[in-house]
């Protein structure tokens, strides 16, 4: 049997985080680190999360839907196709979001964010 190192454990916390917004991607990375979670990022566009994922697979990932003039569903997409599960922190509409088919049904915790609910959120990914 092998054993844990401290690498493997990183990794099954580590969130990419994805929010243009400077302020609200700063207060979802201190929730989630005082969740116990590594963040990831943030990234705040498409071009730069897709690079983060290229550099590192993330356990999971908090996704906010417009990124200034862009939406981040090829993000989403990239996470689908990985297996990376991803809840939404967005004050987009859930009528909106379910015409992305990548997007529909995903938890989205909403903005203003309730930290605690997006922490559990997170945590529930994959258990």
């Amino acid at each position: 049997m092998s054993e844990v190192t401290t690498d493997d454990v990183e990794r099954r916390s580590l969130v990419l985080v994805v929010e243009d917004e400077v302020f609200i991607a700063m207060e979802l990375e201190q929730a989630l680190t005082a969740g116990g979670f590594h963040v990831q990022g943030p990234a705040s566009s498409v071009r730069d999360a897709l690079e983060l994922l290229e550099e590192e697979r993330p356990y999971a990932a908090v996704l906010d839907f417009n990124l200034g003039r862009e939406k981040v569903t090829p993000v989403a997409l990239k996470l689908q196709s990985l297996g990376i599960p991803f809840v939404l922190a967005s004050a987009t509409a859930a009528t909106e979001l379910a015409h992305y088919d990548v997007l529909a049904g995903v938890t989205n915790v909403g903005k203003p964010t309730n930290l605690h609910r997006l922490v559990e959120a997170v945590r529930a990914l994959n258990s």
